[in-house]
C-alpha cells in the first residue's frame, strides 16, 4: 500500500508522524512524506523518502507571529491556528500537494493535525485520510471551529464545496496522550491512545558528567525545549531556573537548546549542569523531577518516565497542557513565576507523595497502552 504523509516543518509535528512512518515502511509498504524543504535533511536522515511542498517564508509569517506576543490565550489560538497553520501555511502547500497525490496515487494519507492542504488534496482526490494529533486532542479540539472558515477556503481553492468543518469531525484521530491526562469529548473520532511517540531505547550505560555516581541528591531535569531559546524575549526563564535551583539541595542538567550560546545564560549555579541538548531517554530515567514548557514531546516523554514536574508554559497548547498535568495530580503549573515561586513548587514536586503517586500511576497507564504497530493496524484498516 502506498502511504503518503504530510507535515508542516516544526519539529514537533513532523516527530510525531515518523513512528507511524517507520512501523509502515518496516511492513514493506510504501511511505512519502510531504513537507516543507526545510525538513529534507531530517527525513534523510530517518531514511524516508521525501516530497517537497510550498512554504510561505518566513518573511511573511513573521509579522503574524509577532501578534502573538502580549495577545491572550484564545487570541494566540486564533492567530495561530486559523491564520498561520490553515490559511498562510496551507495555502502555501496545496498546490503541490494536490499534484504528489495525482501523481503518487496513495491510498492512505496521513497527515500532522496542524497541516491543513493535505485534508483538502485527499478530499478532492477521494483518497481516506487521518490525522495525528501533535497536541493534546482535547487542546485541538478546542481550536477546531476556528479553522473552518479557513478550510472552507482551502476546499474553494481545490475545487470543492464547503463543508463547515465536516470532513474534519469526520477525520479519524491518532493520540499519544494517555486518556487520564486528556479527556475529550464525546463527539471526537480520536482511536484508543497508542504508545507511538515514547522513546522506548534504553538509556545510555555510560558515565554522564551530569549525573555522576554516588551524588546522593536528587537531579531536577530543566528544559524548555528548542524554541524558547530563539525568543529574546522569553529568555529570561532560564535565569528565573538557574536562580531557583542554586539553593537547593538538587544537582540539576538544564538544557538549553542548539540556538542559544550558554554564555547568554550569566554565572551559573554550581549545583547546575548545562548542555546544548541531551536525549530525553538518558535523562528521565535518572530524574526526580522536571521542570519544563509544557511542550508535548516533553511532557509525553515525562509522563511516560512517571516524573513529577512543573510547568511553566510560554504559549501554543503549553498553558493547556500545564491544566491536563495538574488536574491528572501528576504537577504544578505556574504563569511567568520569579525564582522563588518556582523553587518552591521544584521543592512542593520533589516532596509532595500525591504527585509521586500520580505521575507513577499516569506511567503505569502509558506502559500499558497499545503499542505503534496496533495504531498501524487500526490505520491500514481505515484504507
Amino acid at each position: 500500500m502506498r502511504v503518503l504523509f504530510s507535515s508542516t516543518r516544526g519539529s514537533g509535528h513532523l516527530q510525531p508522524l515518523l513512528p507511524y512512518a517507520h512501523a509502515l515502511a518496516a511492513r514493506k509498504h510504501e511511505v512519502l512524506v510531504a513537507a516543507p524543504a526545510g525538513v529534507g535533511e531530517t527525513l534523510r536522515g530517518a531514511g524516508l523518502a521525501h516530497a517537497p511542498f510550498g512554504h510561505p517564508g518566513d518573511d511573511l509569517l513573521a509579522p503574524i507571529w509577532a501578534r502573538l506576543r502580549g495577545a491572550s490565550e484564545s487570541e494566540m489560538k486564533a492567530i495561530a491556528a486559523a491564520e498561520i497553520f490553515a490559511t498562510v501555511n496551507a495555502q502555501a502547500a496545496l498546490p503541490k500537494l494536490q499534484a504528489v497525490l495525482r501523481e503518487w496515487r496513495p491510498q492512505l494519507v496521513v497527515r500532522d493535525s496542524f497541516e491543513f492542504a493535505a485534508l483538502a488534496a485527499a478530499e478532492l482526490a477521494g483518497v481516506p485520510h487521518a490525522r495525528v494529533a501533535v497536541h493534546s486532542v482535547s487542546f485541538e479540539e478546542e481550536v477546531s471551529s476556528l479553522v473552518d472558515a479557513p478550510i472552507d477556503s482551502l476546499r474553494a481553492l481545490a475545487g470543492l464545496p464547503p463543508d463547515r468543518g465536516a470532513s474534519l469531525r469526520a477525520e479519524a484521530v491518532f493520540s499519544s496522550f494517555p486518556a487520564s491526562v486528556d479527556g475529550v469529548a464525546g463527539g471526537s473520532r480520536m482511536r484508543a491512545p497508542f504508545r507511538a511517540r515514547v522513546v522506548e531505547d534504553p538509556p545510555t550505560a555510560a558515565p554522564v558528567a551530569w549525573a555522576p555516581a554516588g551524588d546522593p541528591r536528587p537531579l531536577v531535569y530543566i528544559t524548555f525545549g528548542s524554541i524558547i531559546g530563539t525568543m529574546p524575549d522569553q529568555r529570561s526563564i532560564y535565569r528565573t531556573a538557574l536562580d531557583a535551583v542554586a539553593d537547593l539541595p538538587v544537582r540539576a542538567l538544564l538544557t538549553t537548546g542548539r540556538a542559544l550560546e550558554i554564555d547568554r545564560l550569566g554565572a551559573i549555579p554550581a549545583n547546575v549542569w548545562v548542555e546544548a541538548w541531551v536525549p530525553q531517554r538518558d535523562v528521565m530515567p535518572r530524574a526526580a523531577a522536571l521542570v519544563c514548557h509544557g511542550g508535548s514531546g516533553t511532557l509525553l516523554g515525562a509522563l511516560a518516565a512517571g516524573l513529577p514536574m512543573v510547568v511553566v508554559p510560554v504559549g501554543a497548547d503549553q498553558p493547556h497542557n500545564g491544566r491536563l498535568v495538574a488536574s491528572a495530580g501528576a504537577g504544578l503549573t505556574l504563569t511567568k513565576p520569579d525564582a522563588h515561586e518556582l523553587r518552591a513548587a521544584i521543592q512542593t514536586v520533589l516532596d509532595a507523595p500525591d504527585l509521586r503517586r500520580g505521575a507513577r500511576r499516569i506511567a503505569d497507564e502509558v506502559a500499558s497502552m497499545p503499542t505503534i504497530d496496533s495504531a498501524v493496524d487500526v490505520l491500514l484498516a481505515l484504507a
